[in-house]
């Protein structure tokens, strides 16, 4: 499989989600809106990346949180098990998916 992907899951309580998987073992349950609003967010830093320093949001479907902070070469995801880089052609990748999915 080639990472980042996003593929649509079902969960019992809320129905239709999205995973969005950085890796095999690294990977965020997002409602649709919220997979809607991270791509927007994802588009807005690839665009302009100077404007914020970090990207965050709590899944309700997910125990983990989603934190990555804004550098010049990409995004850098911060998990408990360490850190994850995304480049920009990743966070553009993941914008589209996210919002067609």
């Amino acid at each position: 499989m080639t990472y980042p992907l996003v593929k649509r899951v079902s969960h019992r309580m809320l129905g239709e989600m999205l995973r969005m998987m950085l890796s095999e073992r690294l990977y965020f349950d997002l409602t649709l809106e919220e997979g809607r609003t991270l791509s927007r967010a994802f588009t807005a830093v690839a665009y302009d990346w100077r404007r914020t320093d970090l990207v965050y949001l709590s899944p309700v479907g997910s125990d983990a949180e989603f934190s990555a902070a804004v550098k010049q070469e990409g995004l850098h995801v911060e998990t408990s098990d360490g850190g994850h880089y995304l480049n920009w052609d990743n966070v553009t990748e993941l914008a589209e998916r996210l919002a067609v999915e």
